[in-house]
C-alpha cells in the first residue's frame, strides 16, 4: 500500500471517529433507499437490449395444428386439417382460417418486454393465475404443446395483462381480448350458404316456380311476367344468404322441422341444386334453416330470411296492393281514447300558449255543459215511467247505491 493510499485510509477512519452519533441513522436510512431501489429493478427487471428483441413465445407458427381457447363458459379447439381449419366438436364445421393464422401469428411475434409484476399475488390480481386467468391459449402440434399464454385483465384500450406458463412475470401486451374469442360463433364460416346468384336457373316452392331462359325471367303457369324488382331482390338474397348460428348436426323437435314454414330449392347451372328446409321453433322469432347438401343446422334471423320468406305468385306478379289502414269503425275503444287523449292534450298545450283561445275554450265548454244539462233534463221528462201511481218504491238496502 503506497502512501496516497494509507492516507486516505487513514482520514475516512478519522472522519468515522469524528462523526457524530446522531448522524448514524440518516447513513443507514440512505443505505436502506439504495437498497431498495436495487431490489426494485431486480423484480421489475431490465432488459438488454438483446433480450428485448427475443420473443415471448418461441414456437414456429407453422408448425401449430390445433388451437385451444379456454374462457369462462366456454371452450374451443380449432384443428388444422387438409381442407383447412375445422371445429371438430361441430362435426368439422369450417371456420376463418385466415383469423386463424393473423391470431397466430400475432402471438409468435410478441416481443418480451419489462415485466409489471413478479410475485404470485400479482398473478392472481392481474387474473393471469394458472386457475384464474380471462383466455387460456394453448397451441399444439399434434399431441405436443407448443406454448400456453394465459390472458387476463386489461390495463387499458388494446392492451391485455398476459404471462407465459411457467414464467413467473406478468407482463402488458398488445393484444385485445376480443382477438381472443372462446365461443364457436367468433370464427365460424359465414358464407356457406352463400352461392353465385348468377349461375341460378330456377327457384321454386311448394306454390310457385320461377325459371330463367335466354336471360329472361318467367312464372310457370302464367303468362305474364314477373316483377323485375322482386325477382332481383329475391335474387340477392339467396346469393348472399347468412346466418346467425350453427347448432349442430342434431334435429332436435323444437326445431319443429316436420312442419316448415318454407321449403326452397334453388337450381344452379350444371344440374346442380340447393334443397333449403325452413322452421320457425315455437315462441321464436328465429329460424332453422337445414340445407339437404350439409350435416348442419343453421340459425336464422328474420333479417336474414326478408325477401324470401312470404313470397306468393302476386308478389312475384307485383299485384299485392299495399297494406290498407284500419277503417274508422275497426278502432278499438283504447286506442280511440289514446287519440282523444292526444287531441286534449295538444288543444291544452294551445290554449296555455294563447290567453284569448284560453278564454274562448272556456266560454265554450260552458256553453257545453249547460246544453248536455238541458237535453239530460229533457230526456229525463220524457222517459217512460215504470212505477205505477199507487205502488210505493222500496228504500235502498244498506251500502246500495
Amino acid at each position: 500500500m503506497d502512501h496516497h493510499t494509507r492516507t486516505t485510509a487513514h482520514d475516512w477512519l478519522l472522519a468515522l471517529r469524528t462523526t457524530p452519533a446522531a448522524f448514524y441513522p440518516a447513513i443507514l436510512l440512505g443505505i436502506q433507499i439504495v437498497l431498495a431501489v436495487a431490489l426494485t429493478w431486480a423484480t421489475r427487471g431490465t432488459l438488454d437490449p438483446s433480450a428485448a428483441q427475443s420473443s415471448l413465445l418461441a414456437f414456429d407458427p407453422k408448425a401449430v395444428t390445433s388451437l385451444r381457447i379456454e374462457g369462462a363458459g366456454e371452450t374451443i379447439t380449432l384443428t388444422r386439417k387438409d381442407q383447412g381449419w375445422l371445429i371438430p366438436d361441430l362435426a368439422d364445421f369450417p371456420v376463418e382460417g385466415a383469423k386463424v393464422t393473423a391470431l397466430i401469428d400475432r402471438l409468435a411475434g410478441l416481443k418480451r418486454v419489462s415485466p409489471v409484476a413478479n410475485s404470485p399475488a400479482a398473478q392472481q390480481r392481474h387474473k393471469v393465475a394458472d386457475d384464474s386467468f380471462e383466455r387460456k391459449v394453448t397451441l399444439k402440434a399434434g399431441d405436443k404443446t407448443l406454448v400456453t399464454l394465459l390472458l387476463g385483465d386489461s390495463p387499458g384500450f388494446k392492451r391485455q395483462f398476459a404471462r407465459p406458463a411457467g414464467d413467473q412475470a406478468v407482463y402488458d401486451l398488445d393484444l385485445p381480448l376480443f382477438e381472443v374469442g372462446n365461443r364457436r360463433d367468433d370464427w365460424l364460416r359465414r358464407d356457406l350458404l352463400q352461392v353465385d346468384q348468377d349461375k341460378i336457373t330456377a327457384v321454386s316452392t311448394a306454390d310457385w316456380k320461377l325459371t330463367k331462359e335466354k336471360d329472361a325471367w318467367g312464372l310457370a303457369g302464367t303468362t305474364d311476367k314477373p316483377d323485375p324488382a322482386t325477382v332481383i331482390n329475391l335474387l340477392g338474397r339467396i346469393g348472399a344468404l347468412g346466418y346467425r348460428g350453427v347448432l349442430g348436426t342434431e334435429d332436435k323437435p323444437e326445431y319443429n322441422q316436420a312442419a316448415p314454414t318454407l321449403e326452397l330449392t334453388v337450381q344452379l347451372t350444371g344440374g346442380s341444386s340447393r334443397v333449403y328446409r325452413i322452421s320457425q321453433p315455437k315462441d321464436s322469432k328465429d329460424f332453422i334453416l337445414k340445407a339437404a347438401d350439409r350435416p348442419w343446422y343453421f340459425k336464422l334471423s328474420e333479417f336474414d330470411l326478408e325477401g324470401i320468406s312470404g313470397l306468393n305468385r302476386d308478389r312475384l306478379l307485383g299485384l299485392t296492393p299495399p297494406a290498407a289502414p284500419p277503417a274508422a269503425g275497426d278502432q278499438g275503444p283504447e286506442t280511440g281514447d289514446a287519440a282523444a287523449e292526444e287531441d286534449t292534450a295538444a288543444t291544452h298545450e294551445q290554449t296555455q300558449q294563447d290567453p284569448e283561445a284560453q278564454r274562448a275554450a272556456e266560454e265554450a265548454a260552458a256553453v257545453d255543459l249547460d246544453d248536455a244539462s238541458s237535453s239530460q233534463e229533457t230526456d229525463d221528462s220524457a222517459a217512460p215511467q215504470d212505477v205505477e201511481p199507487d205502488q210505493t218504491t222500496a228504500p235502498p238496502e244498506p251500502g246500495g247505491q
